[in-house]
């Protein structure tokens, strides 16, 4: 792989880290409210899965923000 792939992959990555840290930092937000469950709904074990999701969205987004800059910030050769 020469510095004009990695220059290619990390243009790329830039733009996916753009996009994706945007939907992270909505997500981040949204994390600190409450929602109150109707009692149906909690019932039906559906709140397990919605706290599982989103712990896995997150460990996603924290995975490939970690990926993305070290990435970017490898150094390329010249």
């Amino acid at each position: 792989m020469d510095w004009l792939d990695l220059l290619a992959v990390q243009g790329t990555l830039k733009s996916l880290l753009q996009h994706h840290s945007s939907k992270a930092s909505i997500l981040q937000c949204s994390v600190f409210f409450i929602v109150q469950l109707s009692h149906p709904y909690t019932t039906t074990g559906k709140t397990i899965a919605l706290t599982r999701w989103t712990f896995v969205d997150r460990l996603m987004s924290l995975l490939f923000n970690m990926l993305s800059r070290l990435v970017i910030n490898f150094p390329s050769k010249e």
